[in-house]
């Protein structure tokens, strides 16, 4: 929908506008407008778009799509008055994809949906002209954008599926339906709007293969154990695992064994085991899209893992691991358990934040995942308040456990504990934004 003439994107919302002017992109921040982009002025909770068109026309905005309620100035802006501006969002967004004809590639789970994504993307570029949502935008607020902020020409789009209440994933197949559908992992996130636990959040994940244009459904292998979700999708089934070799699609020692059969072996830049599992599961969708494993591997050399998922550097001898993007006990476990060896003197420091939406379980969540840590680290700083049972349950086994809630007090004495040789996790929930301590380490 990028360089479309504002009059016809007016004329596809019942609006009359004679502007020809190209839109060049699409927001819902207005502090993220460009020159010649088209804002949209949703009202939210904590905030009301309308406030800032003043804003959106300083920084070149062209156009906003506004409430027909709306009686303020229009600074210079072309207005597009709608009855729901969400609802015009979502519209464009789905005649965007309609328009396009790309197949479409979607993916959800409770971890690994933003490498996933990006694993499957770099994959099918070496065969396709590929689309993919930007960095995380994956809500019922920022695919849409995303959708709309592709170039044009994609053969296959590959978007992520975000949910943090039950029925997201629903809405969002119904806005997009995928022809494949990705379901990475069910675990514990988001658990305090699910009452009924990790049932509830299985049957949030499934809705990703509740639409009939999905021809086929691939999900981590374990998800037979919900066999009433199972019977209930009507695609093509397909499992991947790297513990089960009755899987579809098996990885061991970088061999991927294809429906039983050993089919390829690739020289991998990574071991740990999370990673491996997004890999294969980018690997059968790669083969869904009928790609020799020749042209697969290909590809592998170029695969990236996103920003403050498993990042690894070092810096001063001291080896960090940044995987502060989120953070949930099933995510935990595995950051801890996949964290490198310190070198020979060194110790192993976890900085670990709060997890968020745990609601009533969250204080034995985080207990669970400071018994869980006890054998993984030498010493823990933990940080904010959800986290102290966090600290307190890694303590019990007599090594040395700190709480905080400053981000500065957390970032010096890190600094006062480290020494070459060292390896550091620094991990929590978004909310958290651990990512702080690097920026204050400097």
């Amino acid at each position: 929908m990028k360089n479309v003439p504002l009059k016809q994107i007016a004329r596809h919302l019942g609006v009359v506008c004679e502007c020809e002017t190209p839109v060049g992109g699409y927001r819902i921040d207005s502090r993220l407008v460009g020159p010649g982009e088209l804002f949209f002025a949703l009202k939210g909770g904590k905030t009301d778009g309308h406030h800032f068109l003043g804003q959106v026309k300083a920084q070149g905005g062209l156009a906003a799509v506004v409430s027909k309620g709306y009686v303020g100035p229009d600074f210079g802006l072309v207005l597009l008055p709608v009855e729901d501006v969400f609802g015009s969002l979502q519209e464009l967004a789905r005649d965007a994809v309609l328009r396009s004809g790309a197949k479409v590639v979607e993916i959800t789970g409770s971890v690994g949906k933003t490498m996933t994504k990006d694993f499957i993307a770099t994959l099918l570029e070496g065969k396709f002209k590929v689309g993919k949502t930007y960095a995380s935008y994956n809500t019922k607020l920022s695919l849409p954008i995303s959708v709309l902020n592709l170039e044009g020409g994609e053969e296959v789009l590959v978007l992520e599926v975000g949910m943090s209440e039950p029925g997201d994933v629903g809405k969002m197949v119904q806005l997009v339906p995928p022809d494949v559908a990705v379901l990475t992992k069910v675990a514990l996130a988001h658990v305090g709007f699910f009452p009924d636990g990790i049932e509830g959040i299985a049957r949030g994940k499934a809705e990703i293969f509740s639409h009939s244009k999905t021809k086929t459904a691939i999900f981590f292998h374990e998800f037979l154990e919900w066999e009433s979700l199972v019977v209930g999708v009507a695609a093509e089934k397909c499992s991947f695992s790297l513990t089960d070799r009755t899987a579809d699609y098996f990885l061991s020692d970088g061999v991927v064994d294809e429906r039983g059969v050993r089919a390829y072996r690739f020289d991998l830049p990574f071991k740990q085991p999370p990673i491996l599992h997004n890999f294969l599961a980018a690997v059968a969708v790669a083969r869904t899209f009928k790609m020799e494993w020749d042209e697969i591997n290909r590809q592998v050399a170029k695969l990236q893992l996103p920003k403050m998922r498993f990042e690894q550097f070092e810096r001063e001898g001291i080896v960090f691991v940044n995987d502060a993007y989120n953070a949930n006990p099933e995510s935990m476990r595995a950051a801890l358990s996949n964290l490198p060896e310190p070198k020979l003197g060194g110790k192993r420091i976890a900085v670990l934040g709060s997890m968020g939406d745990m609601g009533a379980m969250s204080k034995p969540l985080h207990q669970e995942v400071g018994h869980f840590a006890q054998p993984f680290a030498d010493h823990l700083l933990c940080f904010g308040e959800e986290a102290k049972p966090l600290c307190e349950a890694f303590s019990e086994v007599k090594k040395p456990a700190e709480w905080f809630i400053d981000h500065k007090k957390l970032a010096k004495r890190l600094r006062d504990l480290m020494r070459p040789g060292d390896t550091v996790l620094v991990k929590g929930a978004r909310a958290m934004q651990m990512e702080k301590i690097f920026e204050l380490l400097g």
